[in-house]
């Protein structure tokens, strides 16, 4: 793997660039740059080549005027391949990505530590704090809508990132309904309890429509994959 540095975007230097490195008998298995809209970019390359084809590669590259900062990136096991650049941005703001493992580990430890009546507790509030930055982070965005719009916008943005499938979401006797495939807090604990366990979610809605509407909300959960349902249901409502 070599790292680029400050490469100019344009497809012209790019085209010129991966023709460079090929001539050099590297094969490109992966190219990831840093940014797709900044004018000069770092490209992380995953090559499969020889020592001694990688090091031509980057002399040529400097040569030939590409880069002044070329660099061959040792990884510590040949079935890692992981782009070095860091942090990860998403929108103009830092993220960062967690594998199931780890959340798995965070939604049982809670219970495991805490126990249920105060797990339930805790993630719900944490839930809030959550759901009332997710709506100052996209307030341009949802200002102007409507709640049950803002809500799809929220979900949308959610399913993108991988918490959840946003099934269905529909108005019935002035209580809005969300159906969830596969939300990511009810899919750790798969068939493991009678009760709905989406606490965290369950927060997240109602801090984020409290903070839209200065109101307080009910978001109950009727549905749970935790509870052998095949989606997670919340029946969300002002508060009296």
């Amino acid at each position: 793997m070599i790292l680029v540095k400050d490469v100019k975007n344009t497809h012209e230097t790019l085209g010129e660039l991966n023709r460079l490195i090929m001539a050099e008998d590297c094969k490109i298995l992966n190219m990831v740059p840093s940014s797709l809209s900044d004018p000069f970019i770092d490209i992380c390359y995953f090559l499969e080549c020889d020592d001694d084809a990688a090091k031509r590669a980057i002399e040529a590259i400097k040569k030939f005027g590409f880069s002044k900062s070329v660099t061959i990136i040792e990884i510590p096991s040949d079935d890692l391949a992981l782009a070095p650049f860091f942090p990860l941005i998403v929108g103009g703001r830092r993220a960062v990505i967690m594998r199931e493992p780890m959340y798995n580990g965070l939604f049982k430890g809670f219970r495991k530590r805490l126990g249920i009546g105060a797990t339930k507790v805790f993630l719900r509030l944490v839930g809030i704090d959550a759901g009332k930055e997710a709506y100052e982070s996209l307030s341009n965005i949802v200002k102007n809508l409507d709640v049950v719009n803002a809500l799809k916008t929220l979900f949308m943005i959610g399913q993108s990132f991988g918490f959840c499938f946003l099934e269905s979401l529909k108005v019935e006797d002035n209580a809005i309904i969300v159906s969830l495939i596969e939300n990511w807090e009810g899919a750790t604990m798969r068939n493991e309890y009678s009760s709905p366990q989406c606490f965290f979610t369950k927060g997240i809605i109602e801090g984020f429509l409290e903070a839209m509407t200065g109101e307080q909300w009910d978001a109950e959960e009727v549905e749970c994959l935790a509870m052998g349902s095949n989606r997670c249901t919340f029946i969300i409502q002002r508060k009296p």
